[in-house]
């Protein structure tokens, strides 16, 4: 039990110390700024992440990712949102009777 606990909480420091070096080196962010969880419907997806790139995309021309590199990132194969997304999926485990 507390090797599961463990191993969630690592994984969680992992993603936040994602968000905070993409915020800031992707997208310039000042290193003080706050982060959320957005965990929307499964149909509701794609309005959602319009949403907030209309909201959050007037920002994203200044950092790294800024113009030329957005349309580079696509064109590798990944997804590219004017915000950061990371999924977070932990995985179920069924215990012992």
């Amino acid at each position: 039990q507390a090797a599961w606990s463990d191993a969630m909480v690592a994984w969680v420091h992992i993603k936040a110390m994602r968000i905070f070096v993409e915020s800031v080196l992707r997208f310039g962010m000042p290193p003080r700024f706050a982060s959320f969880i957005v965990m929307p419907k499964a149909n509701a997806t794609t309005a959602v992440r319009k949403a907030l790139a209309d909201m959050l995309g007037k920002g994203a021309q200044s950092g790294l990712f800024a113009g030329d590199k957005a349309a580079e990132a696509q064109d590798d194969g990944e997804e590219y949102f004017p915000y950061v997304s990371l999924s977070f999926t932990p995985f179920n485990v069924q215990r012992a009777a």
